[in-house]
C-alpha cells in the first residue's frame, strides 16, 4: 500500500513536471510573440524619429529663404562668402554631416534599412558635398566625423564621382 502511494505520488509529480514544461513552452512562444511585436514598434520609431530630425534639418532650410541663398551660395562657392556666412554654412553642412551619420548609424546596427542610408541620406550628402564649396567644407568638417562613417561616404562617393561626374574633394 505504501508503495502505491509513493508509485501515484511520482506519477502525480511527472504529470505536473509535464504540464510545467508545455507551460514553460507556451509562455517562452508568447513572450517570443511580445518581442517580434516589441522590435516592430521599435523599429517604427527609429523610423519616425529619423524622419523628424530629418524634418527638422530641411525645414532649417526651406523655411527661411536667407538660409537657402547662403546655403546654395555655400556649395558654389563664387563669390567666397563673406566670414559670417562662410561660418553658417560650415555649422549647416555639420547638422547634414551629422544627420547622414545618424542615419548610416541606425542602418548599422539594422534599426532602419542601409537603404535609407545607401539610396537616400548618402547620395543626398554626396549632391552637397560634391559641389565646388561642398567639397572645401567636408574636407574641413570629415576630421569631426567618426572615421568609418566617412570611409563609407567616400567609399559611396567614388561611384557617385563617375556616375554624375563631379568631384567630391577640393581642388
Amino acid at each position: 500500500m505504501l508503495l502505491q502511494r509513493r508509485t501515484r505520488i511520482e506519477y502525480m509529480a511527472l504529470i505536473a513536471e509535464i504540464v510545467s514544461a508545455i507551460a514553460v513552452v507556451i509562455s517562452l512562444v508568447f513572450v517570443g510573440f511580445q518581442l517580434r511585436s516589441g522590435n516592430t514598434v521599435m523599429l517604427r520609431n527609429e523610423a519616425n524619429a529619423t524622419m523628424e530630425q530629418w524634418t527638422n534639418f530641411r525645414s532649417s532650410i526651406y523655411a527661411d529663404r536667407e538660409t537657402a541663398m547662403m546655403f546654395q551660395e555655400g556649395m558654389d562657392a563664387t563669390p567666397p562668402l563673406d566670414p559670417a556666412d562662410r561660418l553658417r554654412f560650415l555649422y549647416v553642412m555639420r547638422e547634414h554631416a551629422w544627420a547622414t551619420f545618424q542615419i548610416w548609424d541606425r542602418a548599422r546596427l539594422g534599426l532602419v534599412p542601409i537603404a535609407n542610408f545607401e539610396q537616400g541620406a548618402a547620395p543626398d550628402f554626396l549632391r552637397v558635398i560634391c559641389t565646388q564649396g561642398g567639397a572645401i567644407a567636408w574636407a574641413e568638417i570629415r576630421r569631426e566625423l567618426p572615421p568609418a562613417y566617412v570611409a563609407d561616404m567616400e567609399r559611396i562617393a567614388m561611384s557617385y564621382v563617375e556616375t554624375h561626374e563631379v568631384r567630391c574633394v577640393p581642388e
